[in-house]
């Protein structure tokens, strides 16, 4: 029974938290814990049955085979990123999170199977498997929630579309993603009745001849759309920039409207954090982003939202300290 109440709770509160602020980290956390819990609860109701069995077998069988699979997916991946792109740490971040779960399954099996481990060395495999699983949590977390907000219906009949800036090509031609966002853009637009203004948000970067947003305007207009529904945005050098910078245009021309922006799929909630802390109410839309560059992309899009929220990572850390200097102190 107390399972059943733990799941019904973590339900309550994420749903709670949803319909206040869909937007925000801790969705996904909450979704996390109350899908957990439910496991938990199904496995205790069901102890000695057939379902019982199989919820084992999906615990330390198939979930494990996901893992591993994810892990090559996400090596071969960064292998042909680097391949089509160049080397790169940004590029390399999917083979260490591919190599991170094997080392995670080596630290598990060490703790499992040794006897006779020092206390340091003890300490460092705990250490290990802390963070290991603090990151498949928040990673698959993350993932799960930023879905099931990339899916949720849009309302598109909009004021304002938002197309964020990607680098260009050779410093002026636009790259094939950032044509995917303003194709993506053209497609909300159309859904609009072609009455909303787009607003094209990128400065230019220090090896770009000219903006992104007007790179972006003119692929624009190369694609049909008049100048008239563009806006030219070319200060911004950062996501949060794009929203800044954009709702000063908004605020300046209208006192209410409604706000799509567009970005990648990997990006879209990301984004969305960034328009809740400038006081934007936005929805977002994500184009298709090519498979090599998905899990890249999506690692960068979860470090930087883990960042904003170190706290907990900082508590795992001191626990584990403090747990080693008295095991030291005990020895």
């Amino acid at each position: 029974m107390i399972y059943w109440i733990i799941f019904g709770a973590f339900t309550a509160i994420f749903i709670g938290s949803f319909l206040r602020e869909k937007r925000a980290f801790r969705n996904s956390i909450f979704l996390a814990l109350s899908l957990a819990s439910l496991f938990v609860a199904v496995a205790y109701a069901t102890n000695g049955t057939i379902v019982n069995t199989l919820l084992n077998i999906v615990l330390y069988t198939v979930i494990p085979l996901i893992l591993l699979f994810i892990s090559f997916v996400f090596i071969y991946a960064g292998v042909i990123a680097i391949k089509r792109e160049r080397f790169s740490l940004v590029h390399s971040l999917s083979i260490a999170f591919g190599v991170g779960i094997w080392g995670a399954f080596v630290a598990v099996a060490v703790t499992i199977s040794a006897k006779n481990l020092s206390t340091i060395t003890m300490s460092m495999v705990v250490l290990i498997a802390l963070i290991a699983m603090y990151v498949i949590f928040t990673f698959s977390a993350l993932f799960i929630y930023s879905q099931l907000y990339h899916l949720l219906p849009k309302n598109k009949n909009c004021d304002f579309i938002i197309v964020h800036g990607a680098g260009l090509l050779n410093g002026e031609r636009v790259s094939p993603l950032l044509a995917g966002r303003l194709n993506k853009g053209i497609e909300v637009f159309e859904s609009s009745g072609r009455k909303a203004k787009i607003i094209v948000s990128g400065g230019q970067g220090s090896d770009e001849n000219i903006s992104e947003a007007e790179a972006m305007k003119n692929y624009l207009l190369e694609k049909g759309i008049s100048e008239h529904n563009i806006i030219m945005e070319d200060q911004s050098t950062t996501t949060l920039e794009n929203m800044m910078f954009s709702k000063k245009i908004m605020d300046q021309m209208m006192s209410q409207y409604r706000v799509i922006f567009v970005t990648n799929d990997y990006h879209v909630f990301r984004t969305g954090t960034y328009a809740k802390q400038v006081g934007l109410k936005a929805d977002g839309v994500g184009c298709k982003t090519a498979f090599y560059y998905w899990p890249n992309a999506f690692i960068r899009e979860y470090i930087a939202i883990i960042l904003k929220y170190k706290a907990v990572p900082i508590v795992l850390f001191l626990l584990w300290l403090a747990g080693t200097v008295i095991s030291l102190l005990n020895f």
